[in-house]
């Protein structure tokens, strides 16, 4: 089979069971778009490994081992740290950072919007920021940059 054509049918596979998973439920979590999008990652990373056959299994293992650290990534934002980050984006300050440490999960968050700026959203109004924000799981620290707007008195990132 083609290269092309069969790096094609993994993505298309992959993509279409995050819209088929999103469907069937609703819409979809964050833990599961992150592991969707792990998955996929994992799987072109894969593929520069292996040889022949080889390289299939190396492909499939990097989209299983993406999708896991993905899921992972999605698992510790609970509550506890949702209602920190909607306090930070709402009151802090431009380029004033904001910690915390969630003791359930042991993970240190620091988030910092930098800049402020209205936008539309759903064809109305809104406040939006953006920010960078640093997690720390006990392991390697994870730095996120994003923008995130306030829709009907949540922060969404958009």
């Amino acid at each position: 089979m083609n290269k092309n054509l069969s790096s094609g049918l993994l993505v298309i596979t992959i993509a279409s069971t995050a819209i088929l998973t999103g469907c069937a439920g609703g819409a979809m979590s964050s833990g599961e778009t992150r592991a969707v999008i792990g998955a996929i990652v994992g799987s072109e990373i894969g593929k520069e490994f292996g040889g022949g056959k080889g390289k299939k299994v190396s492909r499939l293992l990097g989209a299983a081992l993406g999708g896991y650290i993905g899921a992972s990534l999605g698992r510790p934002l609970d509550g506890y740290d949702q209602q920190n980050i909607n306090q930070a984006m709402s009151t802090a300050p431009d380029n004033s950072r904001v910690r915390w440490q969630n003791d359930q999960s042991g993970a240190n968050y620091a988030i910092t919007p930098t800049s402020s700026y209205q936008a539309s959203v759903n064809q109305a109004p809104a406040k939006c920021r953006n920010y960078t924000m640093t997690v720390d799981m006990g392991g390697t620290p994870q730095f996120v940059q994003g923008k995130a707007c306030m829709v009907n008195g949540q922060w969404v990132n958009a």
